[in-house]
């Protein structure tokens, strides 16, 4: 059927990846800033009857359980309009404390067949003092109770103890604006970061970002977001550890790492779907910390699926690019 998206989509997906995410993005921010009831069509939010419950996650309330994941809104530009596309919340990020422009290009490719993204793209971003300017002009017309979460990582060339310090670093210039964080040692695409994920490692990591969240009037939660490759004994004692730390919750997996032609990255989307859901599985039954679920979710039934087996909120990425706009919105009115 040759519905706006699908010939949107036919356009996109004939472009390079990457290409069509910033024509994406750049289309995007200018219809919410002009007309947001065109973004609200196209997303179905006008014919949806949305969700019934904003649930109460991590003592926030969410204006729903469906969010967008870090990567995609990497510099804020897109937070404004979210809301119009049927998102209750989002990640922004991963940012670090000062600008990087990543891996060199291609870095970013489709698998339709599987309906997955690859990518290595290497933490590229503005910098956290552009980023916070840019998600305090996207506030400004936010409805109650959309929640937005920084993901914070580290410079590429950060070594050693100067690691925690970068954390804390581009956490600082967000207290006045996140509602909560997300410490990411998880992804695949920035050499040694995985190494990150042991005790002695995040130990200093978390006091320097919980370091941060203390100067703020009101409390910020801190997540960590972890590895799809984690064994059942390696996740236990890191959420063992997470409690005794006081860590507010977690966001459950990254991508999953591998090799393809343009090198080593991870694997999102249909790839990642089925070890997403073991990880939330095997987590929770191990603690009751919230769960953030994100990882090969297209269809209002994964997401009630991820639900049951213990989420208490999701985030799309991938799916919203192969399944089109509507998604979030239909995923939400089924919560």
């Amino acid at each position: 059927m040759n519905s706006p998206w699908n010939l949107a989509k036919k356009f996109l997906f004939k472009l390079d990846a990457e290409t069509a995410h910033h024509l994406t993005v750049r289309a995007v921010a200018e219809l919410a800033s002009a007309a947001p009831h065109v973004l609200e069509r196209i997303a179905g939010v006008l014919q949806s009857p949305g969700p019934r419950t904003s649930p109460e996650v991590m003592g926030m309330r969410f204006a729903s359980a469906v969010g967008l994941a870090a990567g995609f809104d990497k510099n804020a530009e897109l937070v404004a309009a979210l809301p119009h596309l049927g998102f209750g919340f989002c990640e922004i990020g991963t940012v670090t404390p000062l600008p990087q422009a990543g891996n060199t290009r291609p870095r970013l490719m489709r698998d339709a067949s599987s309906q997955s993204l690859f990518n290595r793209m290497g933490f590229n971003n503005l910098g956290a003092h552009q980023i916070a300017e840019n998600l305090e002009r996207g506030r400004k017309s936010l409805p109650q109770n959309f929640r937005v979460g920084v993901n914070v990582g580290k410079n590429k060339d950060t070594q050693g103890a100067d690691i925690a310090r970068d954390y804390g670093r581009a956490t600082a210039p967000f207290l006045d604006l996140a509602d909560f964080f997300v410490i990411n040692v998880s992804s695949p695409n920035t050499p040694g970061l995985r190494a990150l994920q042991e005790r002695e490692s995040l130990e200093p990591i978390i006091e320097a970002v919980k370091a941060q969240t203390l100067k703020a009037s009101r409390h910020l939660p801190v997540l960590v977001k972890l590895a799809p490759e984690l064994s059942e004994a390696d996740l236990a004692a890191l959420l063992e550890f997470f409690e005794s730390q006081a860590i507010d919750g977690l966001v459950l997996t990254n991508t999953l790492a591998g090799q393809t032609a343009i090198g080593p990255g991870g694997w999102s989307g249909g790839a990642v779907r089925e070890r997403a859901a073991e990880v939330l599985r095997l987590a929770h039954t191990l603690t009751k910390l919230p769960i953030i679920s994100v990882g090969g979710i297209d269809s209002p039934e994964i997401a009630r699926d991820r639900l049951r087996r213990g989420a208490s909120l999701v985030e799309l990425y991938s799916g919203w690019i192969f399944k089109g706009p509507k998604l979030p919105s239909q995923i939400a009115a089924t919560l």
